[in-house]
């Protein structure tokens, strides 16, 4: 299930390009094993194949669909508390940048390079509820991000509320995330109900959490580089053109801010890459669209 390349591949347009030719060939995973100007390795099309989705969700015996509502129906009822437990053992995290990350751009027009397999934890500023969804966050400086939130998300609501106080609003950027976290936040669930919940229904036990450095959250404990920091209130930026999952690009437009304070990672993680529009991006959605 796993292609390597074992050779020095560019991040600028040349990993996109042969993540887009493995996912042609077939499902397979590709490891990029070296990648210039950072010392991660890189994985991409991950979750491209519908029976590794099947696998990750446990379904055994019924369909992607049937396993998926089950999940989503018991993530709904269940209270945040229930599916979230402390951490237990040393930290293993040790301090960097952001621009120790790959810094991968995937298409010609792209306005440079991008987080796309990014996911944002949030709570709710009035119940506390955490909050998980994706958001693509386009890299600027070690202390910048610009992320395009889309007006319908819950964490978009979150952010109006901080702004309409004149606060920023707290959030850790999660990436490189064990499978649970990244299908929990595909999950379409009740505003009052957590993606959390979604990822402790497919692990099948409650989710193991750590306290950030510098913001008052916890985030997962498995994921393996997280980004804290908090999105300025009042303050848009151009964001852009960044080629999207439709198939398009999205021109240059005026986005919310997300001021980095920390960027953590385990030594010897993996960067998780996701080409938008690919069958990694794609299948999710759709097999979750239609769980629907």
């Amino acid at each position: 299930d796993l292609a390597r390349v074992s050779r020095a591949v560019d991040p600028e347009f040349q990993l996109a390009a042969i993540t887009k030719a493995v996912q042609k060939a077939g499902e397979q995973a590709v490891l990029f094993e070296s990648v210039q100007g950072s010392v991660f390795a890189v994985a991409s099309n991950l979750y491209g194949s519908h029976d590794r989705l099947r696998q990750m969700i446990g379904a055994g015996s019924q369909t992607f669909c049937q396993r998926w509502n089950t999940l989503t129906d018991a993530a709904a009822i269940a209270r945040p508390e229930d599916c979230l437990v402390a951490a237990s053992g040393p930290d293993e995290f040790v301090t960097g940048a952001l621009s120790d990350l790959p810094a991968i751009t995937y298409h010609g027009r792209d306005g440079g390079p991008y987080f796309t397999s990014a996911i944002y934890l949030a709570n709710e500023p009035d119940t506390g509820v955490p909050n998980l969804s994706f958001h693509r966050s386009q890299q600027i400086s070690d202390t910048e991000l610009r992320v395009r939130l889309g007006s319908s998300h819950d964490l978009a609501g979150y952010q109006r509320k901080a702004e309409a106080q004149g606060k920023p609003l707290e959030a850790a950027l999660l990436l490189s995330c064990p499978p649970e976290i990244f299908l929990g936040a595909c999950a379409s669930l009740p505003y009052e109900a957590s993606e959390l919940n979604m990822a402790a229904q497919i692990r099948g036990e409650a989710i193991a959490m750590r306290p950030c450095k510098t913001i008052d959250l916890q985030v997962p404990a498995l994921v393996d580089i997280v980004v804290e920091g908090r999105f300025l209130p009042n303050v848009r930026r151009p964001e852009g053109p960044f080629g999207e999952f439709m198939g398009s690009y999205v021109e240059v437009g005026d986005n919310h801010v997300f001021e980095v304070s920390h960027v953590e990672y385990r030594r010897g993680a993996v960067f998780h890459a996701l080409l938008c529009g690919s069958p990694e991006d794609l299948r999710p959605l759709e097999a979750v669209t239609a769980a629907r």
